[in-house]
């Protein structure tokens, strides 16, 4: 069990931040009057499916049990799971960055994520379907903040809590977001970007809180989205497939053909070790992850290993 007095990881460094506000009920509002994509959510699913069947990093001998325990994760039974096997879903990771192994484990009571996803408006080119930039924080039941495209409309920020058994819960369009889209620079040019960050940590015996926040560049301060407390084991906080990305361009068709540049700046961690105490926020590393592309067309403008990237087609 934790420490009493352990408390949620400090913002990450690099923007002024006066308090954390809490705009879980106006998110909560969007969302119930956001009419629901059952379509993209069966993608959605089908898509991580394929991403953990055909991980470069994953053995043949243990693939299948990977498969299977997803599936499980996502409350889905024997003959469902053979069904989504024989669908096919093109794409799947067009560019992005995973964990190492060692460092997917790596922390004790609590582990923090962030970055700035860049993400165009529209993505441009030949994108006719679903396609989205998003990430996890290394914990087996945490949350996806994730940007969300489908074809040339409106983006929308989606959050998709792996700890629940309703995993969708918060969907806005751009439209939306006007006091947290923003624009950073890299490498001389500027970029359209959605700063995210997430976390999970223990906040009791076998109780775990899971939080997604966005920064508010009007006020000057992150904004909690959602929040959601759970039980759960350390083992299923350490163990499986769920956890294992950070950022990357999640694809949905065989070819991309002239989109605009996205990817995420700025990635870093912190992580609380076994007596509750959080270390420092640090810039995600070569040494602690790997690229992984399903080679679907896009091409690399530039990466900063392993932190920073962005990618175009």
């Amino acid at each position: 069990m934790p420490p009493v007095e352990m408390t949620a990881p400090e913002p990450p460094p690099g923007r002024p931040h006066k308090a954390i506000e809490d705009h879980q009920a106006a998110f909560v509002d969007i969302t119930a009057k956001t009419p629901v994509d059952e379509a993209f959510r069966a993608a959605f699913i089908r898509s991580k499916l394929r991403m953990a069947h055909t991980h470069p990093e994953i053995s043949l001998e243990t693939r299948d049990l990977v498969v299977r325990q997803l599936m499980e994760s996502l409350g889905r039974e024997a003959k469902e799971v053979e069904e989504m096997l024989t669908q096919p879903t093109p794409g799947g990771v067009g560019y992005g960055i995973f964990y190492t192994a060692a460092y997917k484990t790596g922390w004790g009571h609590g582990t923090s994520f962030a970055c700035d996803f860049v993400c165009p408006s529209p993505p441009g080119g030949n994108v006719n379907t679903w396609l989205y930039l998003t990430a996890t924080n290394r914990s087996g039941l945490g949350v996806e903040a994730f940007v969300a495209y489908n074809a040339q409309t409106t983006p929308h920020f989606r959050v998709f809590d792996w700890a629940r058994t309703d995993h969708w819960q918060t969907d806005v369009p751009f439209t939306s977001l006007g006091n947290y889209l923003t624009t950073m620079s890299a490498h001389g040019h500027p970029y359209p970007v959605l700063p995210v960050w997430n976390s999970t940590w223990l906040i009791g015996a076998n109780r775990y809180r899971n939080q997604a926040l966005l920064y508010n560049h009007v006020r000057g301060g992150w904004d909690l989205i959602y929040q959601y407390d759970y039980a759960a084991t350390d083992a299923q906080q350490k163990t499986g497939f769920i956890g294992s990305w950070s950022p990357i361009v999640e694809t949905f068709q065989s070819a991309y053909l002239h989109t605009n540049q996205m990817g995420a700046l700025v990635t870093q961690l912190i992580s609380a070790d076994n007596n509750g105490h959080w270390g420092s926020w640090a810039l995600l590393a070569a040494s602690n992850s790997y690229v992984r592309t399903d080679n679907v067309g896009f091409h690399l403008v530039f990466l900063d290993p392993n932190y920073a990237f962005t990618v175009n087609s």
